[in-house]
């Protein structure tokens, strides 16, 4: 019974499924690691959300190409209606790489859609991205703004319009004064590596999904992962305990008794379970978090 390495070997295969190739060396926490990551790359669309839009993309929506304002609705259309928007993601969505990864999800959780759909081998033409972000089931659809470059993956203005419209998304602590000036030309770079404090508004806004670990990797990543895999290991230890009271339950069910109980980890509605091979018995353990569901 090892349900953090059955766990390990789903994600090699979703993550297969995508179209990445996975190492035989990786370990079972790098391929989950790297799981994680990806599938909070790609958007949650197994359930309807409602969309705001602020106040200042309200302002500039009507002066917008009528091509940005078709792309906009039909990625609203697609939020309302349970469709996926990764036509309008990036191309490289799963790419391993840390320097091609998307630093400003990892940190402040803020999603950036291309307004024309990828096409392969094509070079997009459009300029502009929609930066959204989501809480619950509710997207906010941030500003419509060019394709930044560099250190511009900072965006101070984007974190404004935020505070303005829907200070509840940001992590900002007013009594936390940063001892150290950091311009905002240098908190992309610093970002990549640690949980950087950006001064804001006379206090400090900390990175709204704690940040990146010195390996770049997201730290809600690892503590998701970390949260799992502590669970698997208590029910693991759980059923072992119970194991007298399982074999009652075999019986009863006139099920066939295994001579050594041998659970499995397997995905049922939404939820893991384990799976004891020979007598066909499930255990409901726990709901999957729902960014780990299928995509569709």
């Amino acid at each position: 019974m090892n349900f953090r390495h059955d766990f390990a070997e789903m994600a090699r295969d979703e993550l297969t499924n995508y179209g990445i190739n996975v190492s035989k060396d990786w370990s079972d926490d790098s391929v989950s690691l790297q799981f994680f990551q990806i599938k909070r790359r790609h958007f949650n669309s197994n359930i309807p959300y409602y969309v705001l839009y602020s106040q200042e993309l309200l302002n500039k929506f009507p002066n917008l190409s009528p091509e940005d304002q078709a792309a906009i609705r039909d990625i609203e259309f697609r939020l309302n209606t349970c469709q996926t928007i990764e036509p309008y993601m990036s191309k490289g969505i799963n790419a391993l790489s840390i320097k091609k990864s998307d630093v400003m999800l990892k940190n402040w959780g803020i999603y950036h859609l291309h307004l024309e759909k990828a096409v392969i081998y094509k070079a997009y033409t459009n300029p502009n991205l929609l930066f959204f972000q989501a809480k619950g089931q509710v997207v906010h659809f941030i500003d419509v703004k060019p394709h930044p470059k560099g250190s511009g993956w900072f965006d101070r203005e984007l974190l404004e319009t935020i505070y303005q419209n829907w200070p509840n998304l940001l992590n900002f602590q007013k009594d936390l004064i940063p001892t150290e000036t950091i311009e905002d030309k240098d908190v992309h770079k610093l970002t990549k590596k640690f949980v950087t404090f950006v001064p804001f508004h006379g206090g400090a806004l900390i990175p709204s999904n704690l940040g990146v670990a010195s390996s770049g990797d997201s730290i809600e990543a690892v503590r998701m992962m970390d949260n799992i895999f502590n669970r698997f290991a208590l029910w693991e230890k759980q059923i072992e305990k119970d194991e007298e009271n399982i074999r009652v339950e075999i019986n009863r069910l006139h099920h066939p008794m295994p001579e050594k109980l041998n659970f499995s980890l397997i995905i049922e509605d939404n939820y893991f379970v384990a799976y004891e091979d020979y007598a066909q018995l499930k255990i409901r353990m726990f709901a999957i978090p729902r960014l780990l569901q299928s995509v569709k």
